[in-house]
Formats: C-alpha cells, sequence, structure tokens
C-alpha cells in the first residue's frame, strides 16, 4: 500500500485535508505542515532518507503543489496536484502566472496588516483557516517562496506521474493559468471541477479522495504506470 502525503498551501495548514482523510479511510495517510501556524514544520525533504519498499503518493494544494516540484529531494512516485502550479508569478517565458507586482503589492500589504491579508485571500479562496499566528515569520517566508519557485523543469521531466485537479471558477488559480501550466500532462490526467474555487480540499473533497484513491490504485496495478 502506498503512503499517501498531504501538503497545504499558503495560509491554511493541515487541517485544510479534514474532509478528504475522512474520505481515505484505510489508507496509509500522512498529513504535513509548512509551519504557518505555530506548529512544527514537517521534515518534509527527509521523506526519501529512510529506505523503504513503499510507494509515495504526493499531494499538494497551491504552494504545497508548487513544493512538490521545487524541491529536488522529494521524490515522490506520483504526484497529484490540486489548484496547483509549477511557478506561481509570471515570467517572459511563462506569461500565464500572476504578475509579480501583485504579489509584491501582497507581500507590502501583508506586512503592513497581516491580518486583512490573510482575510481577505481565504474569503477569496473559500475556505476558513487558522487564527493569525504569533510568529509571522512562516507566513511571511511563504509568500517569498511563491515568488521565487519554480518547478517546471521536474513537471516536464515527470509529466506522466503528475495528476491535476482544478477548478473552472478558481480566483486564485485562473483556469487559463492552469491549462497553459499544465497542457504538457497527458489529457487522461488533468481533471477540472465546474465549481469549488480554490480551497477544493474544503469545497470539493470528494473529488479531491476520488482522484487520489485512483491515483492509489492505479499505481498498486502497476507502479510503472501511474
Amino acid at each position: 500500500m502506498a503512503t499517501i502525503q498531504l501538503l497545504h498551501g499558503w495560509g491554511y495548514d493541515a487541517t485544510l485535508w479534514d474532509a478528504v482523510v475522512a474520505r481515505l479511510a484505510g489508507q496509509r495517510i500522512e498529513t504535513l505542515e509548512l509551519g504557518y501556524f505555530d506548529k512544527k514544520k514537517s521534515a518534509l525533504a527527509a521523506r526519501r532518507d529512510k529506505a523503504r519498499e513503499e510507494a509515495w503518493i504526493a499531494v499538494g494544494h497551491s504552494l504545497g503543489a508548487l513544493w512538490w516540484l521545487a524541491e529536488e529531494d522529494a521524490g515522490w512516485d506520483a504526484l497529484v496536484i490540486i489548484g496547483g502550479f509549477p511557478r506561481f508569478t509570471s515570467t517572459a517565458d511563462f506569461p500565464a502566472g500572476v504578475p509579480p507586482r501583485v504579489l509584491e503589492r501582497m507581500r507590502r500589504r501583508f506586512a503592513e496588516n497581516p491580518a486583512a491579508v490573510l482575510d481577505d485571500f481565504r474569503r477569496t479562496c473559500g475556505a476558513p483557516g487558522p487564527m493569525l499566528p504569533a510568529d509571522l515569520r512562516p507566513l511571511a517566508e511563504g509568500l517569498d517562496y511563491l515568488a521565487q519557485a519554480d518547478g517546471r523543469a521536474r513537471l516536464a521531466q515527470r509529466a506522466d506521474d503528475i495528476h491535476l485537479l482544478a477548478s473552472r471558477d478558481d480566483a486564485i488559480v485562473p483556469l487559463a493559468m492552469s491549462e497553459t501550466a499544465f497542457a504538457g500532462l497527458p489529457g487522461g490526467q488533468r481533471h477540472v471541477c465546474d465549481d469549488g474555487g480554490h480551497a477544493l480540499p474544503f469545497t470539493r473533497p470528494e473529488d479531491c479522495a476520488r482522484l487520489i484513491l485512483d491515483v492509489a490504485a492505479r499505481l498498486e496495478r502497476n507502479p510503472q504506470d501511474v
């Protein structure tokens, strides 16, 4: 049986996955923390340090998906991306991304009024989250990570092992951005919900769990064909 690791995105913690985990009964599940809300950050990059034989399915929401793509030490066998992206901000060779000025404005506002930024972000996402933490540095560093991290090379290398769930009404990652970023994935590995916004683990847990279970079943049947 594969180990399924769930990693949340910016502005949330592992509780974002609660409704999804409830629908993954019988699976080997690990929910990870990026350490945004006064919780200990999981030893994410150390996951492959231990010798083991079981398969590993990584699941990432938003920035969590970017982390799985951008961090070379994360040696998953299959990756499920939910409302995610291989790069967040636009560049000359990735015009579909969010304009850097938008994220920079968010970073400046966060330094001035973090509670307002977090509330606005969650309202746009469509899901509540933890209270503002005492230590704001991890959240600020998360915004820095969004500005810098780039997982496009790994996306191209591992396209056959990656599965996507997006939403047509995602206000954080517009469908056009998602379609452009993941155009290289096989058609059967790209799935789109008609609605649900950005926080699909909260708004569409059934769809998230269904895709994860499908990937787990495929990996169990044939480890070379996920």
